[in-house]
């Protein structure tokens, strides 16, 4: 299922990629989508380099699936 990129737009292949391009991209626009979503960037990087299993990219990733099935 391949979503777009809730910023700028960019398609990415999966909910995960997409929340990997998200962290990855990090600049003001993008960190600004994470508060408005009412989440911390930061928390999320923290947990994702320091917990298993993806979380963080899994819950972003899932969040943007959401919003763009409707």
């Amino acid at each position: 299922m391949s979503l777009k990129c809730p910023v700028c737009g960019k398609l990415k292949k999966d909910p995960v990629d997409c929340a990997r391009h998200m962290f990855g991209t990090g600049d003001k626009p993008h960190k600004a989508w994470f508060e408005a979503q009412g989440l911390s960037y930061i928390d999320l990087l923290l947990s994702q380099a320091t917990e298993p299993g993806n979380k963080a990219y899994i819950e972003v990733g899932g969040l943007i699936a959401k919003a763009q099935q409707g």
